[in-house]
């Protein structure tokens, strides 16, 4: 899937520019109720560290892949992960919404779940990476949507925009914008209906 790695890289890129920085902007702030086995010193030269310890030895470890990593970038990439694993949360309560027996629009419920399969596969992802570099995967609660009820096919869309804005996921969001375009176009109802039965969705 060409398309969700250079998806990865384009956000990794963010976070390691981010962690140079020092001034990305978050979100969301997120609490974690978990007592920490980790942590935080400056050495002689100035530098941030982190040290984890092994609950067993007591003994700080880093791990032995680690290199280059910024700490930065690993909390950012945490955070990237949980703002995927909200969204597709989202998404599947969108899906199963168009699927209600009294909504009846399985074009937009058949959108909803690939956008929420899309998500996992993100998550995963970078939860891979996140070993690979030695940094640790750190999981946060997950927010549950805001609503159980989308409203139209075109009320939903602009929920989601808002979403693909918030991981900035660039593809997204103008696939996202034309399809709020073109349902403006054809109105509720009837024209919603056959929206609904386009070959994209």
């Amino acid at each position: 899937m060409p398309s969700l790695y250079i998806s990865l890289f384009a956000t990794t890129a963010v976070l390691l520019v981010a962690a140079a920085s020092g001034t990305k902007k978050d979100h969301y702030r997120f609490r974690s109720d978990q007592p920490t086995t980790e942590e935080d010193e400056d050495d002689d030269s100035g530098h941030h560290h982190r040290h984890r310890h092994d609950p067993y030895s007591g003994v700080a470890q880093v791990s032995r892949c680690r290199h280059n990593f910024n700490d930065r970038t690993e909390a950012g990439i945490n955070r990237q992960i949980n703002f995927y694993m909200h969204s597709g949360y989202v998404y599947n309560s969108m899906a199963h919404y168009f699927g209600r027996c009294d909504i009846a629009l399985p074009g937009f419920q058949k959108f909803f779940e690939q956008m929420a399969t899309e998500q996992r596969e993100r998550t995963e992802a970078l939860m891979k990476y996140q070993n690979m570099r030695g940094g640790e995967v750190n999981l946060q609660q997950v927010t549950a949507p805001t609503t159980n009820d989308w409203g139209t096919g075109i009320d939903a869309m602009i929920q989601a925009l808002e979403l693909e804005k918030t991981i900035n996921q660039v593809e997204k969001i103008f696939t996202i914008s034309q399809y709020i375009t073109n349902l403006e176009r054809v109105g509720p109802g009837l024209g919603e209906y056959m929206f609904d039965k386009l070959p994209q969705n």
